[in-house]
């Protein structure tokens, strides 16, 4: 069984694509910064601030720690709280408001015409990765425990294995 465990501080900071904000890659089947047709990364936002555009992506966007954010997507407001999942696309208008402080955030972008990856908040059997939300998880595979920080992944490549947790916070990529 091939699991890797990946710390979220460990990862490099690398600054947003339109330098307002800072991003943290998981996963990229390709390289940064546009030889890619998906990517997860985490983001970290401390002040209101609008979106990067990515014409031709599905985003899907996702609380991870802190009291969440207002998206406006497109002048409609979207309240997104810890484990909640807003999708949109690439080229919309995105403009993000702090509810209560700074908070971090699960990012999943996938090209046009990819195979469609998704995040969801279920136990399921194997994935890409799965990523802990809003605090220390506990997940089981294949008789082994793993302890999660938030934002930590257990990534788990071309393998169906599964997998139980303690708790409900876990986002699976699939």
């Amino acid at each position: 069984m091939s699991v890797e465990i990946q710390r979220a501080v460990d990862r490099t900071p690398q600054p947003w694509k339109n330098g307002l904000g800072v991003q943290y890659e998981i996963m990229c089947d390709g390289s940064l910064p546009d030889d890619w047709t998906w990517r997860l990364s985490t983001a970290d936002i401390t002040q209101d601030v609008p979106f990067s555009i990515f014409p031709g992506v599905n985003r899907e966007f996702c609380v991870a720690d802190g009291n969440g954010v207002v998206l406006t997507i497109n002048g409609v407001e979207h309240r997104c709280e810890r484990g909640s999942i807003t999708k949109f696309r690439g080229d919309d208008e995105v403009y993000a408001r702090l509810i209560d402080g700074p908070m971090r955030a699960l990012n999943l972008m996938v090209r046009d015409g990819a195979a469609p990856i998704h995040l969801c908040r279920k136990e399921m059997e194997g994935s890409l990765a799965i990523i802990a939300i809003g605090k220390m998880q506990v997940i089981e595979s294949d008789g082994k425990q793993f302890c999660l920080d938030v934002l930590d992944a257990v990534v788990i490549k071309n393998q169906k294995i599964p997998i139980n947790s303690v708790c409900d916070q876990l986002i699976f990529v699939a």
